[in-house]
């Protein structure tokens, strides 16, 4: 079995025009939903085994409570700069090489691609309780039999929002 973890960035500070995109930090609601969401992952979950994360501002700054509670994740994780803006074409490629390598990754980056990237690997089935992936959310879903495989038939384990943590 592979698993794929989907975590859209924390909520950052709104976007105003004018203001360039990428460097946008977390607002301090993100910031402490980050810290609680990557308790949760570090109580919960089995850690990945890689992650990809965009450089962006408000994605690094999503999973910094992460790899401070478990600093040997940051070995295992790379910025990439193609996860920006991605679409699930391009994110779908990203992790065929991840998991090539890996039996858990987390993946860390922005809509629509995410929310797109979302209702592609899942199971028809499963694609109802996820209508919309808003910041700070957290997809965990199940390849039974690998990613190569399953995408498209995934299986949620678990859906995190803000009131769930």
């Amino acid at each position: 079995m592979q698993q794929l973890m989907i975590l859209r960035h924390a909520k950052a500070i709104p976007w105003r025009p004018g203001v360039e995109d990428f460097p946008r930090a977390l607002s301090a609601v993100g910031r402490d939903h980050a810290a609680r969401l990557a308790r949760w992952i570090s109580e919960h979950l089995e850690l990945p085994e890689q992650i990809l994360c965009s450089p962006a501002q408000r994605t690094r700054e999503t999973l910094a409570p992460l790899l401070a509670l478990q600093p040997e994740l940051e070995t295992r994780t790379s910025f990439v700069p193609q996860v920006y803006g991605a679409s699930t074409q391009t994110l779908t490629k990203l992790l065929d090489n991840a998991f090539s390598s890996g039996n858990r990754v987390l993946i860390v980056g922005h809509n629509p691609g995410f929310e797109m990237l979302a209702f592609d690997v899942l199971a028809p089935s499963q694609r109802s309780g996820v209508n919309r992936l808003a910041t700070g959310m957290l997809l965990v879903v199940d390849f039974e039999s690998g990613w190569a495989s399953d995408s498209g038939r995934g299986m949620l384990r678990h859906v995190l929002r803000g009131k769930s943590l």
